[in-house]
């Protein structure tokens, strides 16, 4: 197995296919940056201009060790799906919701949910739904 010290910048950038909840292949491009003190492996999925799933994990000592890493994200992500949509919009299946926050060209904030990009909108549109519910949000860093 190759180090940080070795050359693991021949091996990327990487394509990955990743089954979806659904059966759709996804297609992903993985890239790996060296940081001071490690390296980062980011898989974005390709053709979404940032509006699709997008996946990140670090390492401080193995590009590999941070690929097997991001790859066990994407294949657990993939698996579990949050939403569907209804012909009132998008619902969520069970009682949790889990997504990336991003933001469009225009500024406006956007949560990509199953690879779905979802307005303040949709979302506040979904919470109404649970009107007088409890909730609990966390905010996780990419690369946890």
């Amino acid at each position: 197995m190759k180090t940080k010290g070795q050359d693991w910048r021949s091996d990327f950038p990487v394509r990955d296919e990743v089954e979806d909840f659904s059966g759709r292949m996804r297609i992903f491009v993985i890239t790996c940056h060296e940081r001071p003190h490690g390296l980062t492996v980011r898989a974005q999925e390709e053709g979404t201009r940032g509006t699709g799933y997008e996946f990140a994990a670090y390492s401080e000592t193995s590009a590999y060790a941070a690929l097997g890493r991001v790859r066990q994200k994407m294949q657990r992500a993939l698996a579990t799906r949050h939403i569907t949509r209804s012909a009132d919009g998008y619902r969520m299946l069970h009682s949790e919701l889990s997504g990336r926050i991003t933001c469009r060209s225009d500024g406006d904030v956007v949560l990509i949910v199953d690879g779905v990009p979802l307005s303040l909108e949709n979302f506040s549109a979904i919470l109404a739904t649970h009107e007088g519910w409890n909730f609990e949000m966390k905010i996780v860093d990419a690369l946890e």
